[in-house]
Parts: C-alpha cells; sequence; structure tokens
C-alpha cells in the first residue's frame, strides 16, 4: 500500500484500475478497499489532498 500512496501521490498518478491491476488485485473494488483499511482513507480521496498538497 506504501508503494500505491507514493504513486497516488504523483503528479502523474495513474487510474485507480491501472494501478490495481498492476499490484495485483482483482479490481479496483478491492484495491479500494484494501487501501482504505491500511491508509484509512479512499484512494481517491488521498490522491485530491496530495494533489491539493503540491498546489
Amino acid at each position: 500500500m506504501q508503494e500505491a500512496a507514493h504513486r497516488l501521490a504523483a503528479s502523474d498518478a495513474p487510474p485507480l484500475a491501472a494501478l490495481a491491476a498492476e499490484l495485483g488485485f482483482a479490481d479496483q473494488a478491492h484495491f479500494s478497499r484494501e487501501f482504505r483499511a491500511v491508509i484509512g482513507e479512499t484512494p481517491r480521496r488521498y490522491a485530491r489532498a496530495a494533489a491539493s498538497a503540491l498546489r
């Protein structure tokens, strides 16, 4: 999940479905649930907050 968080925080963050597939998840929903369980927020919200911090 740390790799996912790092990738989502980048200015060129990949689409969630593509990232989920790259990380070996069956689909975006499974990835999102696991991400939220580990990181504490959804991937989309995390990416949005990271993008705001970069501005």
